[in-house]
């Protein structure tokens, strides 16, 4: 997050010109994609550590018996997470991520609704991730 914001800075040449900064605009965009896309996928993970508040809320509201519904919402989590790894592979989210790609490409001819579902279900990924990383975590300190 600092990373984004000290590059948001730089590239920021009219919000803050009373600033002495001198430094190449063509460095800090790639800084700011690469720490982007650091950032969306940490604040996911971070997400997934606390979805047991999340979880703890539905358990409140749901019926002890609805067994079914429980089942039915888990698969639906499983296909969003598998679906991420398929995007995160399709979109080549980690060659954004070690700079290995230094422009982005939105592909206008793509229907805004895919691209959407394409980032929800990456960070449904990292959520699914950052949840059961947690819950591995507490489960090995307790035992």
């Amino acid at each position: 997050m600092a990373g984004s914001m000290v590059s948001g800075v730089i590239l920021s040449r009219y919000a803050l010109a009373f600033l002495p900064i001198n430094a190449s605009i063509s460095f800090a965009r790639k800084l700011h994609m690469v720490f982007a896309y650091w950032g969306f996928i940490f604040m996911s993970l971070h997400l997934g550590i606390h979805w047991a508040i999340i979880t703890g809320i539905t358990k409140k509201f749901m019926d002890k018996h609805s067994w079914h519904l429980k089942l039915i919402l888990r698969i639906i989590v499983i296909l969003v997470a598998g679906y991420g790894v398929y995007a995160f592979i399709k979109r080549n989210i980690l060659s954004y991520m070690f700079m290995e790609i230094q422009f982005v490409f939105f592909d206008f001819e793509e229907p805004l609704l895919l691209f959407i579902f394409d980032y929800v279900a990456i960070m449904g990924l990292f959520v699914f991730s950052g949840y059961y990383i947690s819950k591995g975590i507490k489960y090995i300190n307790t035992h």
